[in-house]
C-alpha cells in the first residue's frame, strides 16, 4: 500500500511538470517568433543547430541588440530553443 502512495505521489509530479512544460511552448515559441522576426526570418532560428550554452549566448546578444525578451522569460525561450534540435 505504501508502495503504491509513493507511486501515484512521483507520477502526479511527473505530470505536472511535464503539463507546466507544454504549457511555456506556445508562450515561448510566440515570443521567439515575434521578437526574432523583427530583425531576420524565423527560418533562420529554426534551422539553427545550436547546443544550450549556444542559445543562451545568442539570446543574450539578442536582447542587448534590442530584443525585448524579459528576464523572466529568458529561461522559458532558451529551453524551447533547445527542443528545435531533438
Amino acid at each position: 500500500m505504501k508502495r503504491f502512495f509513493v507511486s501515484l505521489i512521483i507520477s502526479v509530479i511527473l505530470l505536472l511538470f511535464a503539463t507546466i512544460t507544454l504549457f511555456a511552448q506556445p508562450a515561448a515559441k510566440s515570443l521567439v517568433d515575434k521578437e526574432c522576426s523583427k530583425c531576420h526570418d524565423t527560418k533562420r532560428v529554426y534551422s539553427a543547430n545550436k547546443k544550450a550554452g549556444e542559445w543562451e549566448k545568442t539570446v543574450d546578444r539578442m536582447i542587448k541588440k534590442g530584443a525585448k525578451i524579459k528576464p523572466e522569460e529568458k529561461d522559458a525561450v532558451i529551453k524551447y530553443l533547445n527542443t528545435l534540435n531533438k
